[in-house]
């Protein structure tokens, strides 16, 4: 069983994921649970394998998905650097180099802002984390907040790569509001950018299919 599995399939683990959204229901407004992990994960999956990584970068990457939000359990409110604490004690469950693990730690303390992207670990998290921005996301709080209501209109995220562009599609509807999205999420918008830079790419913004500047 690679490390991925291991901790994927852990009790304790899987117990704190599902249990995020419920013990913060009345103070979360977006999913930091099992919807948004699994995601997050199938993500950065994806997004490294289109860019050719190696499988030991895919499956660190994966862990960092599975483990970057579990902070949440005892809040949002700086729940990044407590999920980058929180998560030695799984990662000393696997086999991983202390290397690794360093990455990974890193990738998950930095992924809210990403002020320090090292790898390309760090860099697919937290592409992969700001972009989760369609219905699926929005928990029943959300649903009376004037950004959380409009996600509401995003059907779904769908990313793919061509050439040397990362291309962000979002499915909306017609109710949906471009103009809320830019200035209320502005780093939802910098920091794919920035995310995609990193590997070299351009990111582009599309809904629908159609390019759309959000600047």
């Amino acid at each position: 069983m690679n490390n991925y599995n291991l901790l994927k399939n852990d009790k304790e683990l899987n117990n704190i994921i599902d249990s995020i959204n419920k013990v913060n229901e009345n103070n979360l407004l977006a999913c930091h649970g099992r919807y948004h992990t699994t995601f997050v994960i199938n993500t950065i999956e994806k997004l490294l394998s289109i860019l050719n990584f190696e499988e030991d970068i895919i499956e660190l990457g994966k862990i960092a998905g599975l483990l970057h939000d579990i902070g949440t359990i005892e809040g949002k409110k700086g729940h990044a650097y407590r999920s980058s604490e929180m998560c030695i004690h799984f990662l000393d469950k696997t086999n991983l180099s202390q290397e690794n693990k360093d990455t990974i730690i890193h990738a998950i303390e930095d992924h809210s802002n990403g002020n320090e992207i090292n790898s390309p670990v760090g860099a697919a998290l937290l592409l992969a984390d700001k972009i989760d921005i369609s219905k699926n996301r929005v928990l029943e709080l959300g649903k009376q907040d004037r950004w959380h209501s409009n996600l509401l209109n995003i059907e779904e995220t769908i990313l793919t790569v061509e050439d040397k562009n990362i291309i962000i599609n979002y499915i909306v509807n017609d109710k949906f509001s471009r103009e809320i999205l830019s200035e209320e999420w502005k780093k939802g918008i910098t920091i794919p950018i920035k995310a995609s830079n990193y590997f070299g790419c351009n990111c582009i913004f599309q809904l629908n299919g159609n390019i759309v500047d959000f600047a």
